[in-house]
């Protein structure tokens, strides 16, 4: 990637990898920090990224992902990342905003089912470009997502009791 090429990666890719970050990490200046490291990455070592394994984004989603797991295993030293038996208790909905509500549930989950719902439910990536991002395989990708989806519905089940998800009443 030439210097040339950089400014235009920057522009069109900054707001997702902000938007993942922000997501993963509930903090805007924790996003913030996450896309400076990311783009300083390739900046620095441009030769890292190689065409022929994926795109651009995924690429840098991984980047970002993993700059946020590092920052995570430093401030949680003794937290698994992953935890097959990791059970989401349902929120307390009074008076939230269902949006508010959704992306409070998204944050609440373990990091790696966290992203695997960002990276597909958010940023509509395919599962291989979410493997490839992750350095993960599909089926990882797969149970991850899985998880999620089951600590999610737990979460909102009294949404969902009420007839309020998804817009239907």
């Amino acid at each position: 990637m030439s210097d040339f090429d950089f400014p235009a990666a920057f522009h069109a890719h900054k707001d997702v990898v902000y938007r993942f970050a922000l997501r993963m990490t509930g903090s805007p200046t924790a996003a913030e920090d996450v896309v400076q490291e990311c783009f300083l990455a390739l900046w620095r070592k441009p030769e890292g990224y190689d065409p022929s394994r994926g795109t651009l984004r995924s690429f840098l989603l991984g980047i970002s992902r993993k700059l946020i797991l590092r920052g995570w295993r430093n401030e949680h030293p003794q937290d698994p990342l992953e935890d097959d038996t990791s059970i989401c208790a349902p929120l307390d909905l009074a008076g939230r905003e269902r949006a508010e509500t959704v992306a409070s549930a998204v944050r609440m989950l373990p990091p790696m089912q966290r992203e695997a719902v960002i990276l597909f439910e958010y940023e509509e990536m395919s599962l291989e470009e979410i493997a490839r991002a992750t350095d993960a395989e599909i089926a990882a990708v797969k149970s991850r997502l899985s998880r999620a989806r089951t600590n999610l519905r737990r979460m909102l089940a009294p949404l969902m009791e009420k007839g309020t998800v998804y817009g239907s009443k």
